[in-house]
């Protein structure tokens, strides 16, 4: 049976009006962060990443990769940045990458087929030569406040392994949650503001304590990386993090986040685009399942020990 055109828009007119309401409450957020540039990058910015290597893996999604590699452009300061092709198919990304590690001294690493961001991030951090690593997902916007605090975290103390920055998406306390309900809405300069008096409150604050950080800017001591052994190998993209911070913490290390440290996220908007959100749920589904069997596998064997 055919639908009348009047329930059609019933259905439709809900959807809209929540649409309309979140973009107004975004511009209501956001009325004291019309950018006061220009924004650049402080000495001590700039002097912190120097111990960075910004591993981003890629696989299409041009706009929000070139929107994430203009940030890296202009605020990546003296980090060594490697770019990961990881099997992109459009020609305008392949050139696009082409050209801004040309442009940039930046290395490039490609792979054929995609092996899935995990093993393509590995493959980054194969290749670096800094202390720390950043693996970096190509749907975020660096900001001029992204190295400083991450570097104090890790020279607070040798066991802390991994810090994460606070953000705008993620499922960790490290979301802030005026920039989570304007993410997709604000502009770079918006951002880049946003980051600046977000640190400004929380510059002073030491690193705080989680079981794990969120994958969207996941900086590790490049020794401890090594240590473990990467990521394991049965995740090929999901609950890489979660699993390798648990291995970490049953080492006697610590997870941190730095609130004096910013980076947008604009949450599965990278690979969530080509791979599709419900094959992004279902293998977050399979991670969780992995994780949580081998974590009962070892606490059973680890039982039969004492037994």
């Amino acid at each position: 049976m055919e639908e009348c055109p009047k329930s059609g828009w019933r259905r439709l007119i809900p959807g809209a009006v929540r649409s309309c309401y979140r973009h107004l409450r975004a511009r209501v957020l956001s009325v004291d962060l019309w950018p006061r540039g220009p924004f650049s990058l402080s000495d001590e910015e700039r002097h912190a990443s120097e111990a960075m290597s910004i591993v981003v893996a890629v696989h299409d999604a041009p706009e929000d990769t070139r929107r994430c590699l203009d940030s890296l452009q202009v605020f990546g300061g003296n980090a060594e940045v490697i770019i990961v092709d990881d099997g992109s198919k459009l020609e305008l990304v392949k050139q696009m990458l082409n050209d801004f590690c040309s442009r940039n001294g930046w290395k490039l690493v490609r792979q054929n087929p995609a092996l899935g961001h995990s093993r393509a991030s590995e493959a980054g951090v194969s290749v670096s030569t800094r202390p720390y690593v950043c693996l970096l997902n190509s749907d975020t916007v660096i900001t001029p406040h992204s190295w400083l605090g991450i570097a104090r975290a890790f020279e607070e103390s040798p066991q802390i392994a991994v810090v994460g920055p606070s953000t705008s998406y993620t499922p960790t306390l490290q979301c802030e949650w005026r920039a989570y309900y304007c993410c997709p809405y604000w502009t770079d300069g918006e951002v880049w503001r946003f980051a600046e008096k977000y640190v400004a409150r929380h510059q002073e604050e030491p690193a705080v304590d989680l079981p794990w950080v969120g994958g969207f800017a996941f900086f590790v001591r490049r020794t401890i990386w090594d240590q473990l052994g990467g990521f394991d190998k049965n995740l090929p993209d999901y609950g890489n993090e979660l699993e390798f911070c648990r291995r970490l913490k049953q080492c006697g290390l610590r997870v941190a986040w730095s609130k004096a440290s910013y980076i947008h996220h604009l949450g599965a908007a990278s690979y969530g685009r080509t791979l599709g959100f419900a094959a992004i749920s279902e293998r977050r589904q399979q991670a969780d399942a992995y994780i949580q069997k081998s974590a009962a596998d070892k606490a059973l064997r680890q039982q039969q020990k004492v037994d």
